[in-house]
């Protein structure tokens, strides 16, 4: 139940976060005005990023000795990926509050949140539904 809820809570944010970024255009009228909501949201974001840091480790550490080429570029993928993610999110969410903020840089960043978060939680989901299939 409980990883249910975190594939779930990953799913949901990647989906929270591209489409916030997109339709953070039609709301906000530019300029230096605070976007208020990505602050919040961000609060969320460290935990996914935190989250698909360590199912990708494990993901990782799991893998077998001689994988099959597909599994071992998915797992590889994800996994660099996800310490691709960390170090650029935590390196900007710092940066807003020493007053560092790269604001163009979140465009880089929000679209790989959602690819990378995104799949780790869609693939746990379907792991988990295959089980729950199989029992």
């Amino acid at each position: 139940m409980v990883l249910r809820v975190v594939a779930g809570y990953q799913i949901l944010m990647a989906s929270a976060v591209g489409i916030h970024f997109i339709i953070t255009k039609l709301y906000h009228p530019g300029g230096d005005e605070p976007f208020t909501a990505w602050q919040v949201m961000n609060w969320f974001m460290v935990v996914s990023v935190v989250i698909a840091l360590g199912l990708s480790f494990r993901r990782k550490r799991a893998l077998e000795d001689d994988p099959h080429w597909r599994d071992y570029l998915e797992t590889n993928l994800t996994f660099y990926g996800a310490i691709w993610l960390a170090l650029w999110f935590f390196w900007n969410w710092l940066g807003v509050f020493s007053g560092q903020d790269s604001g163009t840089f979140w465009g880089f960043i929000n679209p790989l949140f959602v690819i990378v978060v995104g799949s780790l939680g869609c693939r746990m989901w379907s792991r988990l539904a295959a089980l729950n299939r199989s029992s």
